[in-house]
């Protein structure tokens, strides 16, 4: 297959018998597709591509909507007084996130034996950015969902496969969040009172076991897979999409097969905790980048209740992108831990500058650019 960052061919052969099976006439029995590079001829759907203009410009409408609410004159007022060589750092230090994130990305996908682009990971990721920022609950309105689409259109893997990966590799991000928040209270607090400090270190462990097990127990023993298999044909019968609950079961405990082969392991675990790990340190090397800038030197244990607190209550759908909620607990954070009002409203402009307004401008770039090639990529059954 033809792609468009220059791949002939795909694979992901860990798939059930009957759901490989279905898919031989397109793939060859090595799991190639038999269509060679030359043999691609590209042919705009003009009704689906007109569709997906018309879904991108409104979904651009909607970002210019919300980024409006953020006050630029406060953002650009922040950005004259900071050192630029460090602004420039801090935006670096983000857009290399992304790809460390694509590469953990490509690590999940590895372990059901399923190969993409580097470069087709990282900008699909760069436009899931910009779905996250535009709907309710930062950093997972379009993911999964919105990626596993993308990369179902762009790259032919199954539905399955992408959300299983996209699970396994956020298997340990919970953990990660924990671990930071519980880390800096610890190094804040925790010296001054023993108990508290037992306290934390018993909530981290008990985190830990939760987040490390129970997935595992769950898509093994293939919990509730009829339950959610009767749910997920009711919501399709809405959608006049209802079918069989028996093949729906079947591609449910597809997925829980999938998606329990990137965590089986403790090898896999490990380099999953790696990679976020990393993701989760650039983010405070970030704000650490941010608070140098503006001439200030912050406390470890800040950055790290300052990159993981609003993470989590980011979580709540109050507004897209975490809108005041995220920016309310950052200046929270900074102005408890000693930080001056007005460094802490500057760096707090500045890193949403960053994380909010500069994604999701080079999202919405990245997405209208792959639903043209969404568009003209010919359809496919999954």
């Amino acid at each position: 297959m033809a792609t468009l960052w220059g791949r002939s061919d795909f694979r992901c052969s860990n798939l059930p018998p009957l759901l490989f099976s279905r898919l031989l006439p397109k793939f060859g029995a090595g799991g190639k597709f038999d269509v060679s590079v030359n043999e691609y001829r590209p042919k705009i759907n003009l009704r689906r591509s007109a569709l997906l203009m018309v879904l991108a410009i409104g979904l651009m409408i909607l970002a210019g909507w919300l980024l409006a609410r953020e006050n630029f004159y406060q953002m650009l007022g922040a950005v004259r007084t900071a050192n630029p060589v460090f602004i420039v750092v801090a935006i670096a230090v983000y857009f290399f996130s992304v790809g460390i994130w694509a590469i953990r990305w490509q690590k999940a996908l590895s372990f059901i034996n399923c190969e993409t682009s580097f470069s087709a990971r990282y900008l699909i990721l760069c436009a899931t950015i910009f779905f996250n920022n535009i709907t309710p609950g930062a950093r997972v309105g379009g993911d999964p969902f919105g990626r596993v689409y993308m990369l179902h259109k762009l790259e032919n893997t199954s539905y399955s496969s992408g959300m299983a990966s996209s699970i396994g590799e956020h298997a340990l991000t919970p953990l990660v969040i924990v671990s930071f928040l519980i880390a800096g209270l610890f190094l804040q607090f925790g010296k001054t009172s023993l108990r508290l400090g037992l306290v934390l270190i018993l909530a981290l462990i008990f985190a830990a076991f939760g987040i490390v097990f129970i997935p595992r127990v769950f898509f093994k023993r293939k919990i509730a897979v009829k339950r959610i298999s009767k749910i997920t044909n009711r919501v399709l019968g809405w959608f006049g999409k209802g079918g069989s609950v028996e093949e729906i079961m079947g591609g449910i405990e597809a997925f829980y097969t999938s998606s329990y082969s990137t965590i089986d392991k403790w090898r896999k675990i490990f380099w999953i905790g790696l990679f976020t790990l990393v993701i989760g340190a650039l983010d405070v090397f970030r704000l650490y980048i941010i608070f140098l800038a503006l001439g200030y030197y912050p406390k470890l244990s800040m950055l790290l209740v300052a990159s993981a607190l609003p993470t989590i209550v980011g979580l709540i759908p109050f507004l897209p992108g975490g809108l005041v909620i995220v920016e309310g607990s950052l200046i929270s954070i900074f102005a408890l831990f000693g930080v001056p009002l007005n460094l802490a409203i500057a760096a707090t402009a500045i890193e949403r500058g960053i994380s909010f307004v500069l994604s999701t401008i080079v999202g919405a770039g990245v997405f209208s650019y792959l639903g043209v090639k969404m568009a003209a990529k010919p359809g496919v059954r999954s």
